[in-house]
């Protein structure tokens, strides 16, 4: 029977939790291991000591959708490993209530020499399901995974994809009062990426709650509502989803600096004249990290000409598009639509592409860049730079769409007339 905790008690409650680890070293040489000695008989025999995780406290209500962000280091993953009881604190406590579930890592408790069928069944007693309850869901998880053909193979076969989308499947379809899921959407194909989190909402709207670290902006901006930033073992953040990107985004300067796309060498086009650097900045100009819904931006790009300009710039054509991290097409813009003249092209010059009210709601998205010159494509860049949005008034009411529903806005307006007959 599912266990239920009451909204006044938190369903994970976490007081002061720390954990430690003693720097050891893998050399067995006799000289390495004496001045080892020596050196802590210097120190005064004190052992260095690495804190993962550093007086942590918060607590989870059933049902929420938690995101836990920070750099590589900064204590997630050990975290969630003390969530799913895979290690024990070295101070404090973390009490949970109610059933967890965890994936932790691809793959997490197949045994790679048995078959995917096997290892559903496995995985399934581990958690404590019976074998009644593991046939009521068999087919679900197969169906959602996507390996139904693959089943009858061992697993070590399988791709990194393969083994993320039955390892996702069954910890989704086992019923959990807590899903505990670690980077599960940084192998797979989109397809199944935007699969995993309806997974996800569906979950959360039955009342289970689940704790998702990602370094995936986009993917905590369109799942989670609450954000726990983690840096250097510490909570530095913990509220509204929004928010805490946004802390996070400027105190690492996301999109801060010019992108340098002079290096990149996936590219199409003659070559005649490339793009240097892309920049995202404010209405003024300013260099900024991330933009609000609603902001006035703008997005400059620097180009120079590789070879002799041409003797006769008749006609220029820029494009400017905008996509999300599952490279679906939100936005283009190019200036031939507006019948705009840039044929006063230097050897080296920069083109401002200007967005009044950006429409695009909270997340990050990729800007892809083209250029025509005398209509043939001389230099085509798919991943020019990066947009980070965060949540602003376009309407001017405080409120926005849910990120569920589209990912932009549009002007527009009610009102009610009276039919008379």
């Amino acid at each position: 029977m599912k266990q239920t905790s009451p909204d006044n008690i938190p369903i994970i409650s976490v007081r002061n939790l720390s954990k430690r680890y003693r720097m050891t070293h893998t050399d067995v040489s006799p000289m390495a291991r004496l001045l080892r000695f020596l050196r802590s008989k210097k120190d005064g025999g004190r052992e260095k000591v690495f804190f993962a995780l550093k007086n942590v406290s918060f607590d989870i209500h059933q049902g929420e959708k938690i995101g836990v962000i920070g750099h590589n280091g900064a204590g997630k993953s050990t975290l969630l490993k003390i969530l799913s009881r895979i290690t024990y604190p070295s101070e404090g406590e973390a009490r949970i209530r109610g059933r967890v579930t965890s994936l932790l890592e691809v793959g997490t408790g197949f045994n790679p020499e048995l078959t995917g069928r096997e290892n559903i069944y496995l995985n399934a007693a581990m958690q404590g399901l019976s074998l009644q309850e593991v046939q009521e869901r068999f087919d679900d998880i197969v169906q959602f995974s996507g390996v139904g053909k693959f089943l009858e193979l061992p697993v070590k076969y399988y791709s990194s994809g393969m083994y993320a989308r039955l390892g996702f499947s069954v910890a989704a379809h086992l019923d959990p009062d807590i899903l505990l899921l670690d980077e599960v959407l940084s192998v797979g194909d989109v397809a199944f990426q935007e699969k995993c989190l309806k997974k996800m909402d569906s979950l959360t709207g039955g009342g289970r709650t689940v704790v998702f670290v990602s370094h995936s902006i986009a993917s905590i901006l369109q799942f989670c509502d609450r954000v726990i930033w983690l840096d250097q073992g510490a909570v530095r953040f913990d509220g509204d989803a929004v928010d805490g990107v946004r802390a996070y985004e400027e105190a690492n300067r996301v999109g801060g600096d010019p992108m340098d796309l002079s290096r990149i060498t996936d590219r199409r086009g003659t070559g005649v004249a490339r793009f240097l650097k892309s920049q995202l900045a404010d209405a003024d100009g300013r260099p900024c990290e991330s933009v609000r819904t609603g902001q006035d931006v703008q997005i400059i790009l620097e180009y120079e000409f590789q070879e002799e300009m041409p003797e006769k710039i008749h006609s220029v054509d820029i494009a400017l598009a905008v996509e999300n991290e599952r490279q679906q097409r939100l936005i283009s813009m190019h200036s031939d639509v507006l019948e705009t003249d840039l044929t006063g092209m230097k050897k080296r010059g920069r083109f401002v592409c200007k967005v009044e009210r950006l429409p695009l709601l909270p997340a990050m998205y990729q800007l892809l860049v083209s250029l025509h010159i005398n209509h043939q494509l001389v230099d085509k860049v798919g991943r020019a730079g990066k947009i980070v949005v965060t949540e602003g008034d376009f309407f001017g009411t405080g409120r926005l769409p849910h990120k569920a529903i589209a990912p932009v806005c549009v002007d527009f307006d009610w009102r009610h007339e009276s039919i008379t007959s």
